[in-house]
C-alpha cells in the first residue's frame, strides 16, 4: 500500500508545458484525478477531500512496485512524441535531470531471515549519502551528513536484536557495529542511532547483485546487474520499513546530470514513471512543491499522458549555500567555521530560525557544558545548543569509545541587520585520544553537517503527504511536526568532497617504549622523593624530641 500523497490543484487546461507540447485533448474535470496518478506511487489510495483538493479512491494492486522519476530543469524542452513507451520499456531523448528509483516490497516479497528481523521493529531506517559534492533539484531537497545512518524502533512484542542488525549491516562493509553500545538511545522519541563514515556502498552492491541477479537457469541477468551497476553513481540510498504500512522501501538518488531517459520493464513488477519539472501556479503555498510533466505505466499505456499537481513537502531548497572547514593548525581542540551567503531567511512570513545538524564520528566531539556560556556562544555567532546525543565521554580516547559518536544541534545567531549579508559561525569541539602510530599524525575525516532554516507554518498541515518524503534523517523528529526545512546547498573542499580531512597529532609508536620507561622512571623517583622527604621529617621531629628530653633532666637536676 502506497501512502496517501499528493492532490492536484489545477485541472483542465493548465496542464502545464508538457502537457501543451504532448497536444493531449484529454481535460480532467476539478475535483477528478486521472486513473494513472491514483494508481501510481505519486498519488495515494482514499477517498478523502480537503478543501476542494481531491485525493484518490483506487487501491493499488499488491504487486511489487517501481516508481522511476526524472525532474529536469525548467528551461528543458521535452517532446511527448520523442518517447516511446513499450511493455519491455521506457526510451527518451537525453536530458539533463536528476533520476530516483523507489522500490516497494509487502514481507513476503523479501528473503525469510529479513522479514524474521523486521518484526522486531516498528521502523527502521537506513540512509547512506554519498560524500562527493552534487546537485539536486526539489523535491529532493533534503540533506544529511555523508556517511551511513541508521536508526530504529523497536517493538514491544519482539524484543530487537541489536547485535543481529549489527551482523546485517555488515553487508555495507566493516562498520564498527558489535551490539547495542554501539548505538545512542534518543530521549525524544526512544529510538536508537548509528552512524560511521562510509566512503562507497560497493560491497552492498557486490552482495545484493551475488543473491538476486540470477536467472532461472541461474545464469546472470545482465539487466539486473547493470541496474545495481549504477548505484555505485549515486548520490544517496535509503532502505525504509514502517510497521504500519508492512512495507519495504528502497530508494536510490542519482544528481542532476546529462542523462538519457530509459527504463527497462518487467513482467515480475509494475513501473510507474514520471518525467516532471517544477511548475509554480498561482496561489501556491509556501510550503507546496508544484510540479508537471508526463506520467506512464509500462504495459498498461502506450503514451505518457501529461499531468500537474503539487503537495505539501517538509523539504526545500534555500538559495544560500554554505562552506565547511577547520581553522589551522587544529590541534586538540580544532574550532569548525562555517560560512553562510545568506542572512535572509527563506520566508519573511514565517518564523524561521537557521541551525546546524552536526554528525559527529567518536573521534571528536563537542563539550556540551561548553555551550551554557551566553557570552561564549554570542562570540561565536551561535545562539544555543539545542540537542546533544548521549551518553559522550568526554575523557575517554577514541580507541576505547564503544559508542559510534554524537549528534549536536546547534541554533546560529545571524546578524540582526536588515540587508542581507554573508556571515559566519565558529564551532569549538575536541578531539578523542588516538592510537599511537610511527608516523606521530592520524588523518582524520569529519563530515559536513546539514545547515538549514527551520521555519513554523502558520497553519497546521500535513506534510506526511509528500510522495518524496525521506524518512530517517535524524534532526526532524528534534522539531514539531508544523516545521518545514529550507537546506543550504554545501561548497565542497577543494577534493570536491563534502567530509573536512584534518591532521591530528597522536603518539609515536617508536617512542612509546621510551615514554613508558620515562614515566617509570619520574614515577618512581617522585615516590623515592616522598619518601626520603617523610623520613627527614621524622629523623628531625625525632632529634628534636629527644633534644627537649634532654634539657627538661638538666633542668630538674639545677633545682
Amino acid at each position: 500500500m502506497w501512502p496517501n500523497v499528493g492532490h492536484i490543484d489545477r485541472c483542465g487546461p493548465n496542464l502545464g508545458r508538457q502537457a501543451r507540447q504532448a497536444g493531449s485533448k484529454k481535460r480532467f474535470e476539478r475535483g477528478r484525478l486521472p486513473t494513472l496518478l491514483c494508481r501510481s506511487g505519486w498519488l495515494g489510495a482514499s477517498s478523502r477531500h480537503t478543501r476542494g483538493r481531491a485525493t484518490c479512491s483506487i487501491e493499488p494492486d499488491a504487486k511489487m512496485r517501481e516508481r522511476v522519476t526524472f525532474v529536469h530543469t525548467e528551461d528543458a524542452q521535452i517532446d511527448a512524441e520523442a518517447i516511446t513507451v513499450q511493455p519491455t520499456g521506457l526510451l527518451g531523448p537525453l536530458i539533463q535531470a536528476v533520476r530516483q528509483d523507489r522500490f516497494t516490497l509487502a514481507l513476503d516479497e523479501l528473503p525469510p531471515e529479513l522479514s524474521r528481523l523486521l518484526e522486531s521493529y516498528t521502523e527502521l531506517d537506513i540512509a547512506w549519502a554519498s560524500r562527493s559534492s552534487y546537485v539536486a533539484l526539489e523535491p529532493f531537497s533534503s540533506r544529511i551528513s555523508p556517511g551511513i545512518h541508521v536508526s530504529y524502533s523497536a517493538s514491544r512484542s519482539n524484543a530487537a536484536d541489536s547485535s543481529e542488525l549489527c551482523l546485517l549491516l555488515q553487508i555495507f562493509g566493516p562498520l564498527d557495529c558489535m551490539d547495542i553500545e554501539a548505538f545512542t538511545r534518543d530521549d525524544v522519541d526512544g529510538s536508537s542511532y548509528f552512524y560511521q563514515e562510509l566512503e562507497s556502498i560497493a560491497p552492498f552492491v557486490d552482495s545484493v547483485e551475488k543473491k538476486i541477479c540470477k536467472e532461472t537457469g541461474g545464469e546472470a541477468d545482465p539487466v539486473c546487474q547493470s541496474r545495481l551497476r549504477t548505484l555505485l553513481t549515486a548520490s544517496s540510498l535509503d532502505i525504509s520499513f514502517k510497521s504500519t504500512g508492512q512495507v519495504f522501501k528502497v530508494s536510490a538518488l542519482w544528481p542532476l546530470e546529462d542523462r538519457l531517459l530509459g527504463v527497462p520493464g518487467s513482467s515480475e513488477r509494475r513501473t510507474e514513471i514520471g518525467i516532471f519539472t517544477k511548475h509554480v501556479p498561482p496561489g501556491l503555498e509556501p510550503q507546496d512543491i508544484g510540479v508537471s510533466g508526463l506520467l506512464t505505466v509500462l504495459g498498461e499505456q502506450k503514451e505518457p499522458s501529461p499531468t500537474l499537481f503539487s503537495f505539501p513537502s517538509r523539504h526545500h531548497t534555500s538559495d544560500a549555500f554554505f562552506s565547511s572547514a577547520y581553522l589551522a593548525p587544529t590541534g586538540l581542540h580544532p574550532t569548525l567555521k562555517l560560512n553562510l551567503s545568506s542572512s535572509k531567511p527563506p520566508n519573511q512570513d514565517m518564523e524561521c530560525r537557521p541551525y546546524a545538524y552536526l554528525t559527529l564520528p567518536k573521534s571528536i566531539f563537542a563539550d556540551r557544558f561548553q555551550f551554557e556560556d551566553k557570552l561564549f556562544l554570542a562570540s561565536k555567532n551561535l545562539s544555543a545548543s539545542r540537542y546533544t546525543s548521549l551518553p559522550v565521554d568526554l575523557e575517554a580516547p577514541a580507541y576505547t569509545t564503544k559508542t559510534w559518536g554524537s549528534s549536536v544541534l546547534l541554533e546560529l545567531a545571524p546578524p540582526v541587520n536588515e540587508e542581507d549579508e554573508s556571515w559566519s559561525v565558529e564551532v569549538p569541539l575536541h578531539l578523542r585520544y588516538q592510537k599511537p602510530n610511527t608516523l606521530g599524525q592520524w588523518q582524520i575525516e569529519a563530515p559536513f553537517p546539514a545547515v538549514f532554516w527551520a521555519c513554523e507554518l502558520l497553519q497546521k498541515t500535513d506534510l506526511s503527504s509528500n510522495p518524496f518524503e525521506r524518512p530517517g534523517l535524524g534532526f526532524e523528529r528534534l522539531f514539531g511536526a508544523d516545521t518545514v526545512f529550507w537546506h543550504l546547498s554545501p561548497i565542497p573542499d577543494s577534493r570536491g568532497s563534502l567530509t573536512n580531512a584534518m591532521s591530528v597529532p597522536v603518539l609515536r609508536a617508536d617512542a612509546a617504549s621510551w615514554i613508558t620507561a620515562g614515566t617509570s622512571a619520574v614515577v618512581g623517583l617522585g615516590f623515592m622523593w616522598v619518601i626520603w622527604k617523610l623520613l627527614v621529617s621524622y629523623m628531625r621531629g625525632g632529634q628534636a624530641s629527644s633534644g627537649s628530653m634532654t634539657q627538661d633532666s638538666k633542668d630538674r637536676k639545677d633545682k
